[in-house]
């Protein structure tokens, strides 16, 4: 047994990975939670990928009865009580939910939406599914939700409603090694959050224009490159905030530098023919 024991732990160290697949393959359940990135800014759409895959040679059935066929745990980093911050108990999948031998089904959930998780700070995050008794759960995963660096804000005023106040927050961020421009809105004094809209690539050349027509249309002008701006447009009404349009606009001070950049090669190739002439002529 001690012989065997060191063979595991051999193949253990030299092939983790395979070793692991093997591990979730004996599994009769085998189970997976996937997200984006690990940050995200308030108020954000928080996408995350779950997958269930029935490892038995029979058919399988989660969600009998009350049990759910699979549940987000969530609860905040530092809670001594670990309270659960999950809004439907009977779980994030449909019930109940069937799998044939071999059968991987794979699902999209939004976290803003299935817990509470709408303040500044960390997050567990964990997704299980119960069968036989027997829970089979991912690794835990931390989630941070940031309010973001203030860059600029603004408010819009209703005329139908003069006690509503809409409040524009341009916010930036960091996200894969580049600095993001998002779009924050609130209302008061009824609290409604709208959810939270990543406008693009951002550089901080120049401060990010909004301007707020009293139609309800809204646009934000920032730079997102040292050559183009990006312009993004909206419909905010009381009840409502649409995106209508995205645009990538070539800055003009710039445009003639990008055409000449472009062109260079060419110049080059005309400016190299001309050497090789003239020293073709003086060797005459």
């Amino acid at each position: 047994m001690r012989i065997v024991a060191i063979l595991a732990l051999l193949v253990c160290a030299v092939f983790p990975t395979q070793w692991v697949a093997a591990q979730q393959r004996l599994r009769p359940v085998s189970v997976g939670m996937a997200f984006d990135t690990l940050s995200y800014v308030q108020g954000e759409e928080i996408p995350i990928r779950l997958w269930v895959r029935n490892n038995t040679s029979g058919t399988l059935t989660l969600g009998k009865g009350s049990l759910p066929s699979g549940e987000l745990e969530v609860s905040r980093v530092g809670d001594s009580l670990k309270r659960p911050l999950t809004l439907d108990r009977g779980g994030c999948l449909p019930r109940p939910l069937q799998l044939k031998p071999g059968e991987e089904r794979t699902f999209r959930v939004d976290l803003s939406k299935a817990a509470d998780i709408s303040s500044e700070g960390k997050y567990f995050v964990t997704f299980g599914v119960i069968w036989r008794d027997m829970r089979y759960e991912t690794e835990i995963k931390v989630v941070e939700i940031v309010p973001g660096s203030l860059v600029s804000e603004g408010t819009q005023l209703f005329a139908n409603q003069p006690h509503l106040q809409r409040h524009f927050k341009l916010v930036r961020w960091p996200r894969d090694h580049v600095d993001r421009l998002f779009l924050r809105v609130e209302d008061s004094p009824t609290g409604t959050v709208f959810p939270t809209v990543m406008l693009g690539a951002y550089l901080p050349l120049s401060k990010p224009r909004m301007n707020i027509a009293p139609s309800g249309e809204i646009t934000v002008l920032h730079r997102a490159t040292a050559e183009y701006y990006v312009r993004n447009v909206f419909w905010s009404l009381e009840e409502e905030f649409i995106r209508r349009s995205t645009q990538n606009l070539l800055d003009p001070a710039t445009a003639d530098s990008a055409r000449l950049n472009g062109m260079k090669a060419d110049l080059e190739e005309v400016i190299n023919k001309n050497d090789k002439l003239k020293e073709a002529i003086r060797l005459r």
